[in-house]
């Protein structure tokens, strides 16, 4: 399996967790080309590894000059019934493709522009003309070199290009991608295969064999040694090449076809001063980084909004892409929290967390109400002992009986620090699940931080896991619904507009969010997510309130009994059955999340601790 055979870095872009599952799914048994170099080794190991932990049946094919390339692959993967390599010379003999993704000179170094004219043309040659034979939709890949020598203080849109001079040191680079290009855009019209064009910035990647000009002053900061790096008048924008996966994934599947799209990371087009100060901002002393002399590279800034705006954003700042290269030089960085999370106030939160636990317990004990860690609050119970190392929030669950006695209580019981908020409680707030707040904080997401009008402090949520149908056309209705009536609610809150499930769907749900008064859709929700509360013998649960209702259902006996184990010093109650309920959940719970998305659940905006920042 490709998967054990990956380290943390790579299994970390082979995860792809920049996409969304249902993004994915539509790659589901599709036979898909994937020719070039680095960039294309790394794309056959994702959809490999994608195969094997979603079993999505992708027919992976890898082209490339001859069966040498072959060694730079794990060798058992000629084995596998998923994966075939073919050489440039004998595609013609492929029968299907739907899709085909060449990245060509992309992030590549080129040594001898004779050589690589010729080869780079010979491998267009035999992917246009296995397109125009198969209909296959086609990805270029391409880079920010296609613009040519920048001006200093310029970013370039798609349309825009500097003239090449041939006395510009690498303008041979340039006239190669922009005649690559030529001959894709030359051949869609003549063979009639759909087209787009990505090009992208100056692309990063933990262990993925690519070389940047920054490669050696990551190696330094890993070590905490002195390293040198020019100072130049351009900016540069860079991508972590999860997000080049991203955009090519959504060029597949979803956005228009026949265009090009720049795709860069956020926040990602800075100067080499720039890079440096947020190198020394995250890493400090250890970030012995000192600018010297005037320097350019092969590479320009480019603008990413127009991508953006056909629905595929980048998800990797800049700092994290940064820290994942940076980590992957130390010897010890297995297992280990990004280090630049949350301004250095995690620690605090956490504390400030486990204090809220505390509170909850007391006052259930005290009135006899059960409850259970939930989430990722209970995936760290187990698999760390208190809170996943970077987690930033806590999750309790709860019966509908025991809920609704807590949210009855809770008011009146909290101490003077906390305060309880429902949708029943607060009338600005439509939320589907309750929270205890600590009162003078400020903890917001992007979408959270509109909504002024209500309590923004760092929260402790609190879901009910409700009584479903026991059929499963029954389970199906509710589920379905459930998704329905809270779309209603937090579109017309947010000010969003749904894209969940068909056209006709989404447009449904779009029009009544438009008509129905957002009082009668939270009334709607509400009911519907209780339907089943007076249900005897009910013998499935679901999360209608969490993120977890796209699951299902689950057997209700997982939820019988209540066990207590130890969570960050203390005893915390847990489903004596949390081994079935945490499959459910997360399938293979043990396995740590992909290295780049552990900077917490939350996208935090505004974050204020006030007086517990001396907790830090």
């Amino acid at each position: 399996m490709i998967k054990n055979k990956l380290n943390e870095f790579e299994a970390d872009w082979a995860a792809m967790p920049q996409l969304e599952k249902e993004q994915l799914q539509k790659l589901r048994n599709k036979t898909i080309l994937i020719s070039g170099h680095t960039i294309a080794r790394c794309l056959c190991y994702a959809l490999l590894y994608q195969n094997e932990t979603r079993n999505l049946g992708i027919n992976v094919i890898f082209s490339d000059f001859d069966t040498s390339q072959i060694s730079d692959i794990y060798s058992e993967l000629v084995l596998r019934d998923d994966f075939e390599f073919v050489d440039y010379n004998s595609l013609s003999k492929i029968k299907k493709a739907d899709y085909i993704v060449h990245t060509a000179l992309c992030a590549e170094k080129v040594q001898s522009f004779a050589a690589s004219l010729k080869s780079e043309t010979a491998a267009a040659k035999a992917v246009c003309a296995l397109a125009g034979k198969t209909g296959a939709r086609v990805v270029l890949l391409s880079d920010s070199r296609v613009y040519g020598s920048a001006e200093p203080g310029r970013v370039y849109a798609e349309n825009e290009y500097a003239t090449l001079n041939s006395r510009d040191e690498g303008c041979f680079e340039n006239q190669l991608l922009r005649s690559i290009e030529a001959y894709f855009n030359c051949e869609k019209k003549s063979a009639g295969f759909e087209l787009t064009t990505l090009r992208t910035g100056i692309v990063l990647g933990a262990d993925t064999g690519l070389k940047t000009p920054f490669d050696d002053v990551f190696k330094a900061v890993a070590n905490g040694e002195s390293a040198t790096l020019f100072s130049s008048e351009r900016k540069y924008s860079l991508v972590y090449i999860s997000d080049v996966f991203k955009a090519v994934v959504c060029s597949l599947t979803e956005i228009k076809s026949n265009e090009v799209y720049n795709v860069t990371g956020i926040n990602s087009t800075v100067s080499t001063g720039m890079l440096s100060a947020v190198l020394t901002d995250i890493y400090h002393g250890q970030a012995k980084i000192e600018l010297d002399g005037r320097g350019e590279i092969n590479a320009c800034a480019i603008l990413g909004s127009k991508l953006e705006d056909n629905g595929c954003p980048p998800a990797v700042k800049l700092e994290t892409a940064l820290e994942l290269c940076v980590m992957s030089y130390m010897e010890n960085s297995a297992g280990a929290a990004l280090p630049n999370t949350h301004d250095g106030r995690l620690g605090a939160i956490q504390k400030i967390q486990l204090a809220c636990l505390l509170e909850v317990d007391r006052i259930c004990k005290k009135h006899n109400i059960r409850y259970f860690l939930g989430g990722g609050t209970l995936l760290g119970a187990i698999r760390h002992g208190g809170f996943i190392p970077w987690d930033d929030d806590s999750d309790i669950m709860m019966l509908r009986e025991d809920y609704d006695k807590f949210c009855e209580i809770a008011p009146d019981e909290l101490p003077p620090f906390l305060s309880f908020h429902s949708n029943k409680t607060d009338k600005n707030n439509y939320y589907e699940f309750a929270k205890l707040r600590v009162n003078n904080t400020v903890f917001a997401t992007e979408l959270a931080k509109s909504h002024k009008s209500i309590n923004n402090g760092i929260a402790l949520d609190i879901f009910c896991h409700d009584k479903t149908a026991n059929s499963a056309l029954g389970q199906k209705i509710h589920l379905n619904m459930t998704i329905f009536t809270r779309a209603l609610v937090l579109n017309k809150w947010n000010k969003t507009k749904t894209s969940n499930g068909s056209k006709f769907q989404t447009a449904v749900t779009n029009l009544c969010v438009k008509l129905f008064p957002l009082n009668f859709s939270l009334w709607l929700m509400n009911h519907t997510i209780s339907f089943f509360k007076h249900k005897k013998n009910a013998k499935y649960l679901y999360d209608g309130m969490g993120r977890n209702v796209y699951n299902g259902s689950f057997p209700a006996e997982l939820l019988d009994k209540a066990i207590y184990m130890d969570f960050a010093g203390e005893m915390l109650p847990v489903p004596e059955k949390y081994d079935g309920y945490l499959r459910f959940l997360y399938g293979d719970y043990m396995e740590l999340a992909p290295l780049s998305t552990r900077l917490g659940c939350h996208d935090i905006r505004l974050c204020d601790i006030g007086k517990y920042d001396r907790l830090s």
